[in-house]
């Protein structure tokens, strides 16, 4: 079968405003009088465009990439056939990740799945399905010839998806045909490659959603158990979530209560059922703070001497048996005294025959990294700890009660890592031996903290960098951060010549794990560092930087550094600015200055009642427009501010969570922070996923 994909449909023409109670699929509605399985309606355009578009000028720079104006730089522009992604439109709501990976994907397509659905759940948080269909149509008509057929399923699954979340869109006489045309899609990404996970969740997820008479629902079954079956291909940790809250919705249908309750445990959706898709590793909840891996899990990164634990508090844990077999090594100290202990049995149980713990080499004194040092003191008196000499100041910034307790955990203690002080401390390279392994200490500036030490087994090819490369130059809550210092750093790293990186997070492992993520990374923050230095000279804001979608030009060749670059992007921007201004910030129209005002959400809610004098009701409308429109954080502050303003409204709080959630699902992989907090603004909990 051959997609046409040179048919196009513009759905702006019939934009309708709807209450939507969840944004996962939508219902393809046929009738207004038939019932919906439930009310999902994606507003995939803007209102009428009464802005002025114009298109950014494209020219061909010294080194041969295409790149286009963006302030004072020169920015990487899309490929030729995608220029009109830069026509410049005041009402397509902006967002930072989905600006990024329309550029670099508009180059040809990726065998790596990751980036491509990435985009997609973009578009579908944020609204723009219209868009987002164009831009894979526009992919299919340039490179679908000779896109490998592995390729081209993962392709057509994404389109499914923003076909299936933009049907309401579609006029009611086209939109049988618009649906069945969706199933022919998901049809022959099948054939192209029958074992591809992604278009199983996407046929999984589409037919689980769509009304009785397309008679998909025992297809969506089994598209999903197929899922569940092959544990051993889930793209990422936590991807196959959906899966197991979909069969719970299934069978719930079907009046199965055990198989509703087995898989709706397994989903972590107990108590709240979110209003997006989530498909990613973190969980939050008050009792363990945040988490990086959804699931315990262990791994050999290096059979039977370097082994990773995720699932155990928020960093990750790494253990090292000595090259005689006699002694184990910790990289770090765990988040929690209770988490370290529970994956130290955990690994034991794994390997029973492990070694006695002698050894802890601290890679920085971060509250995750160190938190658990009282269980191993406890679990061996004559335990050694490695660290750097100047940990105090990193030290001392931890010791601060957050407003947010789901990052650490609603019961941490500081004394837990309080009294941290290692017996060796670290302030020059040298060379130690445990247990016949030799083992490079390198103390350095850190991305992130000043008291980073670098920790080299070269017999192994293995580097622990910690959280030196931590995309946020440190927790976004307290001051610290060291860019400049970052890329000596860096440096250093490179010239060990690693086969593999560890870092403290496995969401940093995929970015920069591998030497040459580093090197092309390395050279990208430079830049990126170079250009918002030109911007803040001249009087730009974070903001106004972060918009100007700053893109090397050379990186759409370099797709191994996707993840890194743009994980990193705006957090860097932020820490250079938050550097070079005052308690008062510009901005190049000198019309929205940060720091000279003190208003709050009160202000906006009175803003809303007493200046606009618009009714819960009209309140209500207007939240529901912005999120119709993509402006999710919008939508949210507006929202924060309705509910006091209004107050015990539940459609308030209703699409207050919904915002949120959408906020949520579009960081899901590469923001940690960001996550959490957004979960605990709406007083809910993303829970671990069940395993059996």
């Amino acid at each position: 079968m051959n997609t046409n994909f040179k048919t196009k449909y513009e759905p702006c023409s019939i934009m309708k405003s709807r209450v939507v109670t969840g944004f996962t699929i939508m219902i393809m509605k046929l009738s207004p009088t038939l019932p919906l399985l439930f009310a999902l309606y994606l507003a995939a355009c803007t209102t009428a465009d009464k802005s002025i578009k114009f298109k950014p000028s494209v020219t061909i720079n010294r080194t041969g990439h295409r790149v286009v104006t963006a302030g004072l730089s020169e920015s990487l522009a899309p490929s030729p056939e995608f220029e009109t992604f830069l026509v410049s439109n005041g009402d397509r709501s902006f967002h930072s990740s989905l600006a990024f990976y329309e550029t670099v994907l508009s180059y040809g397509p990726l065998a790596d799945p990751r980036p491509i659905f990435l985009l997609t759940n973009s578009y579908i948080v944020n609204r723009q399905q219209a868009q987002g269909i164009d831009f894979m149509e526009k992919i299919f008509g340039q490179y679908g010839e000779t896109m490998k057929p592995e390729v081209k399923s993962t392709y057509l699954a994404a389109y499914a998806l923003l076909r299936a979340t933009n049907a309401d869109e579609v006029p009611l006489f086209k939109r049988i045909g618009w649906v069945n045309k969706t199933f022919e899609i998901l049809e022959e990404a099948n054939q192209l490659f029958e074992n591809n996970p992604l278009v199983h969740w996407s046929a999984g997820i589409i037919y689980a959603q769509v009304p009785w008479f397309f008679d998909k629902k025992a297809k969506a079954i089994k598209e999903l158990e197929w899922l569940v079956e092959r544990p051993e291909l889930e793209p990422t940790p936590g991807f196959y979530r959906e899966a197991y809250h979909y069969l719970a919705k299934l069978y719930s249908d079907e009046g199965n209560e055990s198989l509703t309750n087995q898989y709706l445990q397994k989903s972590g959706y107990t108590d709240y059922e979110p209003k997006s898709l989530f498909m990613g590793w973190f969980s939050t909840t008050r009792e363990k703070g945040l988490l990086f891996s959804p699931t315990p899990q262990i791994e050999e990164i290096v059979a039977d001497r370097v082994f990773a634990l995720r699932g155990f508090g928020f960093s990750d844990l790494h253990f090292v048996i000595s090259a005689n077999g006699q002694e184990l090594i910790s990289i770090d100290a765990g988040t929690q005294p209770y988490s370290f202990q529970a994956g130290y049995e955990y690994f034991k149980a794994y390997r029973p025959d492990a070694p006695e713990l002698t050894t802890v080499l601290i890679t920085h004194s971060h509250w995750d990294h160190i938190g658990g040092h009282t269980y191993l003191k406890e679990l061996n008196p004559d335990i050694k700890f490695y660290g750097r000499d100047n940990y105090r100041g990193t030290l001392e910034r931890a010791q601060r009660n957050h407003v947010y307790h789901q990052i650490r955990g609603e019961n941490f203690n500081n004394e837990w890592f309080a009294q941290y002080k290692p017996d060796h401390p670290v302030s020059a390279r040298q060379e130690i031996v445990i247990g016949n392994s030799s083992i490079e200490l390198i103390p350095v500036t850190g991305g992130e903290t000043e008291d980073a030490l670098l920790i080299d087994f070269h017999d192994l090819g293995v580097l622990f960098m910690g959280d030196a490369l931590m995309p946020f130059y440190g927790e976004p809550w307290v001051e610290e951060g060291f860019i400049e210092e970052a890329m000596a750093t860096m440096d250093t790293a490179l010239a060990l010549n690693p086969k593999q990186i560890l870092h403290g997070h496995v969401g940093i492992n995929i970015l920069y794990g591998q030497p040459q993520q580093l090197k092309v990374y390395r050279g990208a923050f430079e830049w990126l560092v170079k250009e918002t230095n030109k911007h803040v000279v001249n009087g730009y804001s974070v903001k106004e930087i972060i918009r100007l979608n700053l893109i090397p030009p050379g990186l759409q060749n370099n797709p191994e550094a996707f993840f890194g670059y743009v994980a990193a992007r705006d957090q860097v921007i932020s820490r250079v600015v938050d550097k070079m201004v005052g308690i008062w910030g510009e901005n190049s129209s000198g019309q929205e200055p940060a720091g000279l005002d003190v208003i709050t959400a009160v202000e906006y809610g009175r803003m809303l009642d007493l200046y606009l004098g618009l009714s819960v009701g009209e309140v209500e409308k207007m939240l529901r427009k912005t999120l119709d429109n993509g402006d999710n954080e919008l939508a949210l502050q507006m929202a924060v501010a309705a509910e006091i303003r209004y107050t015990k409204n539940q459609k308030i709080k209703l699409l207050k969570e919904e915002a949120a959630d959408r906020l949520r699902s579009d960081v899901q992989f590469f923001d940690p922070f960001k996550f959490a907090t957004y979960t605990e603004i709406i007083h809910q909990e993303h829970k671990e996923i069940l395993i059996d």
